[in-house]
């Protein structure tokens, strides 16, 4: 089952968005990312899989009328409102489709989250830590954080990830105390650990593969134009 969450930071332009939204089984808006959903299938002529979406949250940043707008165009709206403070959108919308996946196994989940970045710097920083997170709460799906520059996965213990030559890697690690080495790297890690989040960044990939071994991280990868490619 493939899932995707847009969350209210910057829409991403890149056409990949397109593919992400196509092989969707359920789409998510938190609040008032619907209205930059509805912007960017004016501008694309979007038809996908969009007969209906969830948006999710307080409802403070949804403005009158967008769900009209979305009528308008063919969207089925279904809203749930989450009034507790406690979580962000984003964890209220995460929550909510994985609470409703009824049978199916967590290993058989992505949800691939767009929109989580950019903007509030505040947001950013907290969406990404958030992967970890949902990781710990969630073991066996699998999240990636995308943008128009790359894409952000959160990892424990070992993790393999696709790469090319030359592509810029950049390791954030959320456990400092816990060593960190790397294979596969310009600038190979052999157990440190990285105290500060700026030790880990601005690597440079060798090859097809990049191996990491450490506790709870964020790797990002920069994509260029489309980070599915």
């Amino acid at each position: 089952m493939n899932i995707t969450i847009i969350a209210n930071g910057l829409f991403p332009e890149g056409e990949w968005v397109d593919g992400i939204l196509q092989q969707s089984d359920r789409i998510v808006c938190c609040d008032g990312a619907l209205e930059k959903y509805l912007e960017w299938k004016r501008r694309r002529a979007f038809a996908g899989n969009d007969k209906s979406i969830t948006v999710i949250g307080d409802g403070d940043s949804l403005r009158e009328g967008v769900v009209k707008q979305a009528t308008a165009l063919g969207v089925e709206v279904k809203r749930v409102r989450v009034a507790e403070q406690d979580d962000n959108d984003l964890t209220k919308a995460t929550r909510h489709v994985l609470g409703g996946c009824g049978g199916e196994p967590l290993q058989a989940i992505e949800v691939n989250y767009i929109g989580a970045t950019g903007l509030r710097e505040d947001h950013t920083l907290g969406n990404i830590s958030l992967l970890a997170w949902y990781m710990e709460q969630y073991p066996g799906v699998r999240f990636r954080m995308l943008s128009d520059y790359g894409i952000m996965v959160p990892m424990k213990g070992h993790a393999v990830f696709n790469s090319h030559p030359g592509q810029q890697v950049s390791l954030f690690s959320l456990t400092p105390n816990t060593p960190v080495t790397t294979k596969g790297l310009r600038w190979p890690i052999k157990e440190r650990c990285l105290e500060w989040w700026w030790e880990g960044t601005l690597n440079e990939a060798l090859g097809q593969q990049v191996e990491v071994w450490g506790g709870k991280m964020v790797v990002y990868l920069l994509t260029g134009e489309s980070p599915i490619a």
